[in-house]
């Protein structure tokens, strides 16, 4: 059967120019017409001076309601920092067409003067009967260092599932080798950025794709995409850092990959998604 999968940062329910883009969310989730969608930067429950819908309803309850599908979230840190959870939490999300049976929500290892992040596991009751796993990730934005801290702790938990078809889905904030294929100032440049980013001063250039690859992932653009192109709208050069990984069961599954574009300055995000169709 064929499935849409899309990642998506969506930047705490903001728009580049800080409006709340719940519905231009909603809109960009249909227009590609995904069938599973990992969300990430997702305030839940919605917090309270944004919340424009009816009574008892989150944003993330109601995006889910409006794309008739299933969700499940999971929290990585109180925003801001309260003992009010999940009253202020924040977090990965998961929406499903197809019912979500089991999920469970993971911290990565703290890094110390680094915000916490986490891993939403969620398995999915595919229309076939079989189930079919999905991990949601965000990894730190500063340091590669912390990125292969948290992926050490991503793999201690998606490893139980090697020999199972499953996909690994987010915001990696790593950059991959194959973007920058005869761009190699653009790659230069970004290991000089001044405010950390994707790559950091002293960093021994790209690790954490790397990892994955070894680890016999598949990155589902690369395996029928076009490289070079960007998912973090504000970089002054295209720069790559949303990912779908594919299992090693699922390495050659992939039948058609994109990054999706909106019109230039009308984008619900600082992210474009990333869209990939699986034959599972």
């Amino acid at each position: 059967m064929l499935a849409r999968l899309l990642t998506y940062n969506i930047r705490g329910w903001r728009t580049l120019a800080n409006e709340f883009n719940l519905e231009a969310v909603a809109q960009v989730i249909a227009d590609t017409g995904a069938d599973i969608v990992a969300l990430n930067e997702v305030f839940h429950p919605q917090r309270k001076a944004d919340n424009r819908l009816p009574e008892n309803t989150t944003a993330l309850a109601y995006l889910a309601q409006r794309l008739d599908m299933h969700y499940v979230f999971g929290p990585c840190l109180r925003w801001p920092a309260t003992q009010d959870l999940p009253e202020h939490s924040y977090g990965n999300a998961l929406l499903s067409r197809w019912p979500i049976i089991a999920s469970a929500a993971h911290h990565l290892t703290p890094v110390e003067g680094k915000e916490q992040r986490g891993l939403l596991e969620g398995r999915i009751l595919l229309p076939d009967n079989r189930t079919f796993t999905v991990y949601v990730t965000h990894l730190d934005h500063t340091d590669e260092a912390a990125r292969m801290t948290q992926l050490r702790a991503l793999r201690s938990w998606t490893i139980r599932d090697r020999n199972r078809p499953h996909v690994v889905m987010g915001d990696f904030n790593a950059i991959h080798s194959w973007d920058y294929e005869g761009r190699s100032a653009a790659l230069e440049t970004l290991a000089d950025h001044p405010n950390g980013g994707p790559m950091m001063n002293n960093n021994p250039g790209p690790q954490v794709i790397p990892q994955m690859e070894k680890a016999g992932y598949t990155d589902a653009l690369r395996q029928c995409g076009e490289s070079g192109q960007g998912t973090f709208i504000p970089a002054a050069d295209p720069l790559r850092i949303d990912y779908i990984w594919l299992s090693e069961p699922l390495a050659s599954a992939a039948r058609r990959a994109q990054i999706w574009t909106e019109a230039a300055g009308a984008e619900a995000s600082d992210h474009r998604p990333v869209l990939v169709e699986l034959d599972l």
